[in-house]
């Protein structure tokens, strides 16, 4: 059985043996050889490249998640706390209502005695409406509307039950777009995957000619991903 051509004999074809006098055999021999290493060299650097890559975007993708996780953690936490003080200041208020209602009863009966008693009881922050209201425009000689509906109502609690709120909101967005960030990192990788896949089957074929279209195909990739990767937000674990 004839021994078995190797793969460089292959590729290369005429070996220097085969040179005619003029020597033109061994000078194509030569230029095939040097576009061989030129392949081979551009293959070794591609994946090398592209292997680097996919590990940074591997651990971008890692980090965000982490973001991601913390800023959905802190929106839950700062919703459960919003729910809480919203909870506390319906209450403060059904009280207040209950003593402006007894209030106004007493008022109503001319009772100047237990009148003072349940506004001696009104808490601070109520009395700035309490004053504005009986202040305000009468129908009647009677204030209109009530103090509840002054500008001058604020309940502490609410207030801090609306911060909570709008400080859960933005820790949700900023997990939201944590998780985009992680997404597309993982997206460049799975591109970054698909050059190593082109790179690596290049190898396997004797003739130059699909080994520069797969190589080619696969530095347009690399390049594309690489773009990508660079503009895409960075975090770093120190």
């Amino acid at each position: 059985m004839a021994e078995r051509q190797t793969d460089e004999e292959k590729v290369e074809g005429p070996t220097p043996e085969d040179q005619d006098d003029g020597g033109v055999v061994s000078d194509t021999y030569d230029a095939v050889k040097r576009w061989v290493w030129r392949i081979e060299t551009w293959s070794v650097v591609l994946i090398a490249m592209a292997t680097v890559a996919t590990a940074w975007g591997a651990y971008q993708a890692t980090r965000w998640s982490g973001v991601q996780s913390v800023n959905f953690v802190q929106a839950n936490t700062s919703r459960s706390e919003s729910i809480r003080a919203d909870n506390t200041a319906s209450t403060n208020e059904a009280i207040l209502i209950g003593l402006f209602t007894e209030w106004l009863a007493a008022e109503a009966a001319d009772e100047e005695k237990l009148a003072t008693f349940y506004k001696g009881r009104f808490p601070e922050v109520f009395m700035p409406a309490f004053e504005a209201w009986l202040e305000g425009p009468r129908v009647d000689g009677v204030p209109e509307g009530t103090p509840f509906d002054q500008p001058e109502y604020v309940l502490p609690e609410r207030v801090e039950s609306e911060e909570l709120e709008k400080q859960a909101a933005e820790f949700f967005e900023v997990g939201k777009k944590a998780n985009q960030t992680g997404d597309n990192y993982i997206l460049v990788s799975v591109l970054f995957a698909s050059v190593l896949f082109f790179a690596g089957v290049s190898t396997r074929f004797e003739r130059i000619r699909p080994r520069v279209v797969l190589l080619s195909l696969g530095s347009v990739i690399f390049v594309a991903a690489l773009t990508i990767e660079l503009l895409l937000p960075r975090s770093i674990g120190f």
